[in-house]
Order: C-alpha cells, then structure tokens, then sequence
C-alpha cells in the first residue's frame, strides 16, 4: 500500500485478490471504482496494453501515451501509477 496509496481504499480480501493474479492484469478491473473516482474500467488491448479510461457513463478517454502492463513485470502498483500519471 505504500507503494501505491490508493490501495488504501481497498479491504484486505481485495488487495490479496489483486496480489495474487498479477499475471493477469485485468482482474484489476472490478477494483477500479475504489481506486480511481470516475473511472468504471480501463481497456486493455489483447496484448494487455492500456489504451483507454472509461466511466460509468460509458464515456471513453484514450490515453495519450499507451501503457504497457508487461512492462511492469507482474507489479500492478507500478502500472497503476502509470494508468493515474496518464490522468494529467
């Protein structure tokens, strides 16, 4: 959590459920209402990249620099921060 302050606002159950399926960043999605005001999901490419933010009203706003999750190396807080770095 202090690695990225916004897992703050998750209970211990949800961080032990994002912790434990980093290879797979898209079971991040159900989290992300916590995490983020504003942001219902995220969109993810086939190869895992991240392309766009979303909101609840099915709004969509595409980042201007594509995030790859890969990249990260199984680190969720470290692609997370790039995904809330994209939000300015």
């Amino acid at each position: 959590r202090l690695y990225f302050p916004r897992f703050f606002f998750l209970s211990n159950d949800e961080m032990l459920e994002i912790l434990s399926e980093t290879k797979d960043p898209t079971r991040v999605q159900p989290h992300l209402k916590k995490c983020f005001e504003g942001i219902d999901s995220i969109k993810f490419e086939e190869s895992l990249e991240i392309t766009a933010m979303n909101s609840v009203e099915k709004e969509s706003v595409p980042l201007k620099t594509i995030i790859d999750t890969n990249k990260a190396n199984g680190a969720v807080e470290k692609w997370l921060g790039e995904v809330e770095y994209a939000m300015f």
